[in-house]
């Protein structure tokens, strides 16, 4: 997908048919191309979460939502996600190593983890997507895990020690830094101002044309 002037100024001049009287159309290519924009960025999002394996349940994906707000002769662009998107972004520093996003912001400070998120690893480890080996196998789980919230492991169910095995690893060494989300950004938006200064001039062009229609 490409951004196009045309595509924007077309919408534009079509609606000016529905202007009468004092209504003049202002700004409408500029809003049309900041749509544009709007449906490339997700699109390139989903493009590098895909590339970078960021997506598990694919409910972040989902959350997408792009819109264009007007306050006089403003125009605002606005995305919005899940709060957790920058976490897979920049990355997480772990409890115990920070080697997987040693420049990210953020960091685990224990090695708790709330039931609706192990309900969520539960979920990604039954879609099949999950690569993790049996508890059993996994020697990080025998290293003083009474202290760490990892408890009464031999009554619980595979799926569940699996869910305990993810969410300590998870804790303990981090997120992975994948920048997925500034790649697409950059992407989306590297000819932005070339762009929207001549859909601006458009937008002058148009608002003319409908002052000559009254």
């Amino acid at each position: 997908m490409s951004i196009s002037i045309s595509k924007a100024q077309k919408k534009a001049l079509s609606e000016l048919e529905s202007f009468a009287g004092d209504n003049i159309a202002e700004f409408n290519v500029v809003s049309g191309v900041l749509e544009q924009y709007g449906a490339l960025l997700q699109e390139n999002i989903a493009k590098y979460a895909d590339e970078k394996q960021v997506v598990a349940s694919g409910e972040l994906l989902k959350s997408m939502a792009s819109e264009i707000e007007r306050n006089g002769n403003v125009e605002t662009f606005r995305l919005r996600m899940l709060d957790y998107y920058d976490y897979t972004n920049q990355g997480v520093k772990g409890v115990d190593s920070s080697r997987n996003a040693p420049n990210s912001p953020y960091q685990y400070k224990n090695y708790g983890m709330p039931k609706e998120a192990k309900e969520s690893l539960k979920r990604y480890i039954l879609s099949g997507r999950a690569k993790i080996s049996s508890v059993r196998r996994d020697v990080a789980l025998g290293i003083g895990l009474e202290k760490k919230g990892v408890r009464n492991m031999n009554k619980k169910s595979l799926i569940d020690r699996q869910v305990d095995t993810m969410a300590y690893m998870i804790k303990k060494y981090g997120i992975k830094a994948t920048q997925y989300f500034n790649l697409a950004f950059e992407e989306t938006f590297k000819d932005f101002e070339v762009v929207m200064t001549e859909a601006v001039g458009e937008d002058i062009v148009i608002t003319f044309e409908s002052i000559k229609k009254k």
